[in-house]
C-alpha cells in the first residue's frame, strides 16, 4: 500500500495534483494548512481516499480533528500538523506523543522543511510544503506490516 503525504499547500493545488498523478497512491493524508485543498483533491480524484487534519491556518470551514490515528495493513500511523507539539523547536514532544499512541510512523508538517528519519523503530516524516517554491511530498509504503518512508522533491522528481 502506498500513502501520499502532503502538508502546507496554502491554497496551491497544482503540485498536489501532480503528486497524485505521478505517485498513484492508494490513499492521501494531508497534514493541514489549507485542508480545504484536501477536499478539492478528493473531488478531483473521485474514489481516492483523502484524509486530513487541521493546521494552524485552518480556522475556517468545517471542524476537523487535529490528530489522526489510523492503521494501514498492520502499521499504526499518527499524524498531526505539528504546531501543538512545538515541532519548530524540536521533535521530542511529538515523538513521545506518537510513541504513546504506539505508532510506527509519525507524520507532521508546519515547518515546511522535509524530514525523514527512523529513530528507535519510529519513522518521523515531514513531507515539507507541497505549495511554494520548493514543493515536496512524503511517501509511506506499507508492506507485510512494515513501513518505509521517504520524501520526494516534486520539481526535480527525486528522493531527498
Amino acid at each position: 500500500m502506498k500513502l501520499l503525504i502532503l502538508s502546507d499547500s496554502h491554497g496551491e493545488q497544482e503540485f498536489m495534483q501532480l503528486a497524485v498523478r505521478r505517485e498513484r497512491p492508494d490513499a492521501v493524508i494531508h497534514l493541514g494548512d489549507h485542508c480545504a485543498d484536501a477536499d478539492r483533491l478528493a473531488e478531483e480524484f473521485c474514489g481516492l481516499p483523502v484524509l486530513s487534519v487541521r493546521g494552524n491556518c485552518d480556522l475556517w470551514g468545517p471542524p476537523r480533528a487535529e490528530t489522526l490515528l489510523r492503521t494501514f495493513e498492520g502499521v499504526r500511523i499518527f499524524g498531526t500538523h505539528g504546531h501543538r507539539y512545538g515541532v519548530k523547536q524540536g521533535l521530542l514532544r511529538f515523538s513521545l506523543a506518537a510513541q504513546e499512541q504506539q505508532a510506527q510512523v509519525a507524520l507532521f508538517g508546519h515547518t515546511h522543511i522535509p524530514y525523514c528519519r527512523q529513530e528507535g523503530g519510529l519513522w518521523l516524516l515531514n513531507p515539507g510544503a507541497c505549495g511554494g517554491r520548493a514543493p515536496s511530498c512524503g511517501i509511506v509504503t506499507v508492506d507485510g506490516g512494515k513501513a518505509v518512508c521517504c520524501v520526494k522533491d516534486l520539481l526535480l522528481e527525486e528522493t531527498l
